[in-house]
């Protein structure tokens, strides 16, 4: 109801003579309620020494009333320093309001203060946008004091800096939180080195049960580190962040309601063709490839909608035209936020009693960056949905027939319902239909890999030992604002097809893409004999940013590490009505 409530507002606005692009949009009035868009963002901690990696889940959620929001299909997080420099961008393509990703940090990024930004796009439209921010602490035990430009902070003889000054806040106890929502059980509360944990998370509501959580297990904090914001306490005082656009201030962003969003321009060369109702096309390759094409705004303005995660950064954009040579086609830069606003925190002294604590800490995750091999996480393999123009077509699997070398043999003797026809230097692809005399004169939609070829060229004397089928649909094909006679695609074998297209008509931009999903490697210390000669200097002894309560019954398990201590064990997340849930607890390892 609520996103069919945002959909008929951006209709409004269309309707009013909104143009479609965020550059050319007049200004918002002073009523916020329509952004009714709020992130959460739960880290594993906010200390890290060089080595250590940041993991962090972002939970999409109405401002209102902190339910999980439908209204944006991606969000974005980014990493950046105490000069207000972007050191990292993640694009998130959601699933079911929530993502995850996770940074690790290099010896490249010096001590001091950093904050993580979480955000949507329809999220930037606010005067003082509810972006999400925490405060992270780096400590990088191998940076090169300045004043010497000799020593680390950390070397065989651990030199420490005596004033390094990094943004600092005194942690607070944070007591264990309980709600009537959940409970943690947990086997026992001392354990030994290796040994398997248990915790079974029992909901106490039905509404709990369809939350949505993430859990962290780590040790506790050494260092000088800040409180992170719980969730319980985003409900009660929703962290904002004032942030501005450089050069559109004020100017309308629109949500990405349908998913990731990539906006352009045509212009014309000559200033004297039309730019309305040209068609362009994007093509991204791989197995379930993208292929779209629309058609220009009066302002040359065009906007593609992604409806699911394509991750191939090879991403091609063409005008579709016989006179598209006339045209310079451009895609829009992502919205640049000021963060200059932003405060850092006070300022606090790396003092020489935490040398031992740090060359601890720096040690441990250099070991486990040398047997990351051996505990590689894994990319979640994405559902392959056959491509839609695939669908109800006739299929050549070459290697089931006799090979030829040309598109013209294979035409002759394979795919025979392919008709090659030449006009001056240019050929065009058509596909026959049994059913129609005489043929329509209109050529075949032809793509390969999922890209375009608006003439065969290519085709005429590629080497057709790499194409590993062929797919061919008669019949007038409506798509987009094109009419084509049939449809063509052809596949490689490793969907790497490189055009030799260019010209200012077609482009390969740079665009960012979602960050795939990892399966975070657990180790299972019940095979002693497998993993008694790996050391395991583990700090951070669980993560699972998608924890759900479908099926009760489960327990969660994973092994302590032969780091000995405090361990703190922290879930987070929002039930399906929006309470916040916060829960501690602790557990010792001896």
């Amino acid at each position: 109801m609520d996103r069919l409530r945002h959909l008929l507002l951006l209709g409004l606005l269309l309707l009013n003579g909104l143009p479609l692009l965020a550059q050319q949009n007049p200004p918002l009035d002073n009523d916020n309620n329509i952004i009714d868009e709020t992130v959460f963002i739960h880290t594993n901690a906010t200390t890290f020494v060089s080595g250590e990696t940041l993991y962090y889940k972002i939970y999409c959620l109405k401002a209102s009333d902190k339910t999980l929001s439908t209204t944006s299909k991606v969000a974005y997080v980014e990493l950046i320093d105490n000069n207000n420099n972007s050191l990292l961008r993640t694009k998130l393509f959601l699933d079911n309001s929530t993502g995850q990703g996770d940074y690790f940090v290099p010896t490249t990024f010096k001590t001091g203060n950093y904050k993580l930004i979480g955000y949507t796009s329809w999220m930037l439209n606010q005067s003082v946008s509810q972006l999400f921010q925490m405060d992270i602490t780096i400590i990088n035990p191998f940076e090169v004091n300045s004043a010497e430009q000799k020593n680390p902070i950390i070397s065989d003889t651990l030199h420490l800096k005596s004033e390094l000054k990094i943004a600092f806040k005194d942690s607070k106890n944070v007591a264990s939180t309980k709600l009537q929502d959940l409970k943690l059980e947990i086997n026992k509360n001392i354990f030994s080195n290796r040994e398997k944990v248990s915790i079974k998370i029992n909901p106490l509501t039905s509404e709990a049960v369809k939350g949505s959580y993430s859990l962290s297990v780590r040790k506790t904090e050494d260092l000088p580190t800040t409180e992170q914001l719980t969730a319980n306490q985003f409900v009660k005082n929703t962290h904002n962040v004032s942030a501005t656009f450089k050069n559109t201030e004020g100017q309308l962003v629109l949500p990405e309601l349908r998913g990731e969003m990539i906006s352009g321009k045509i212009t014309s060369k000559n200033n004297s063709n039309q730019i309305q109702n040209i068609a362009v096309a994007l093509s991204i390759p791989g197995k379930s490839f993208a292929f779209q094409i629309v058609k220009t705004n009066s302002d040359g303005a065009f906007i593609f909608n992604l409806n699911k995660a394509y991750y191939s950064p090879n991403i091609t954009i063409q005008i579709v035209a016989e006179n598209r040579r006339d045209y310079l086609l451009t895609v829009d830069s992502p919205s640049e936020i000021d963060y200059s606003k932003i405060m850092t925190q006070p300022s606090f002294t790396l003092t020489s009693d935490l040398r031992e604590n740090i060359l601890n800490r720096s040690i441990a995750s250099q070991i486990e960056n040398a047997y990351s091999l051996k505990k590689a996480d894994t990319i979640v393999q994405t559902v392959t949905d056959k491509t839609s123009l695939l669908l109800t077509t006739k299929e050549y699997i070459l290697d089931d027939f006799t090979r030829f070398k040309t598109l013209k043999e294979t035409a002759t003797e394979i795919a025979t319902d392919i008709n090659i026809k030449q006009e001056g230097q240019d050929y065009f692809l058509h596909v026959l239909n049994p059913d129609i005399y005489p043929q329509l004169q209109d050529p075949a939609l032809v793509l390969i890999d999922g890209l375009l070829l608006q003439n065969a060229n290519e085709l005429i004397n590629y080497k057709m030992k790499t194409i590993y089928k062929v797919n061919t649909k008669s019949g007038q094909y409506y798509y987009g604002p094109k009419i084509y006679n049939g449809v063509i695609t052809f596949t490689t074998f490793n969907n790497d097809f490189i055009s030799a297209q260019t010209g200012d008509d077609i482009i390969k931009p740079a665009i960012m893409r979602p960050l795939l999903k990892k399966e975070y490697y657990k180790i299972d210390h019940a095979d002693i004999l497998k993993n008694n000669r790996i050391p395991d200097f583990r700090n951070q002894l669980f993560w699972n940013p998608r924890i759900t309560l479908e099926n009760t019954e489960d327990s969660i398990e994973f092994y302590t590490s032969d780091v000995s201590g405090t361990f703190e064990i922290r879930l987070e997340g929002f039930s399906a009505k929006g309470t916040p849930v916060s829960i501690k607890e602790i557990i010792e390892v001896k």
